[in-house]
């Protein structure tokens, strides 16, 4: 494993959702969500660069509690150490809601 971070809740989020991010040598991500709150939409992960506030998705979390995605092969862990899932709606907009369900810090 390259780096993990517990997610916990973020903003109005109800405070018993949580989840775990992992990464692993070969440049996944692994997620374990529980007790997101039902969303219109859909939930999408992200990577945040906390200093510049820059953040890019890395893909979306189906009806499940476990998700594997693919990191981009270049991505700077140390720039874009926070993960972040929204409730995102499908409104033909690729930008971040707004709307941060959880949140955590990759340490490695």
């Amino acid at each position: 494993m390259v780096a993990s971070a517990p997610l916990a809740a973020y903003g109005s989020t109800p405070p018993d959702a949580k989840g775990d991010a992992r990464i692993f040598q070969n440049g996944q991500l692994h997620l374990h969500v529980a007790n997101l709150p039902r969303v219109p939409g859909y939930y999408e992960v992200w990577l945040i660069n906390p200093t510049t506030m820059q953040m890019f998705s890395v893909g979306t979390l189906g009806g499940g509690s476990d998700a594997l995605l693919p990191l981009p092969p270049n991505v700077d862990l140390d720039s874009y150490s926070v993960v972040d899932i929204s409730a995102e709606r499908y409104d033909n907009k690729p930008a971040h809601s707004g709307d941060s369900l959880l949140r955590g810090t990759l340490t490695g």
